[in-house]
C-alpha cells in the first residue's frame, strides 16, 4: 500500500481499471448467453460496454496526469 496521497490516489484509479475489466468480462459473456435471440438486449449490452472502454480511456487519462 502506498505511503502517500498520491500513491493511494493512483491505487484506487488502478481499482477502477480492474473493476471495469470485470464489468467488460460480464458485459461478454451476456452477449455470448444471449446468442442472438434478443437483439435489442445484445445491442444494449454492446453499448453499454463501449462506454465503459470510455469510462476506463477517461479514468487512465486521469491517472496518468497524477
Amino acid at each position: 500500500m502506498a505511503g502517500n496521497t498520491r500513491g493511494r490516489i493512483k491505487e484506487h484509479f488502478a481499482g477502477i481499471h480492474k473493476n471495469i475489466d470485470w464489468i467488460e468480462y460480464h458485459c461478454d459473456k451476456i452477449v455470448l448467453l444471449v446468442d442472438g435471440k434478443k437483439s435489442n438486449l445484445t445491442e444494449a449490452v454492446e453499448f453499454f460496454h463501449r462506454e465503459m472502454k470510455v469510462l476506463d480511456e477517461l479514468a487512465q487519462s486521469l491517472y496518468n496526469t497524477i
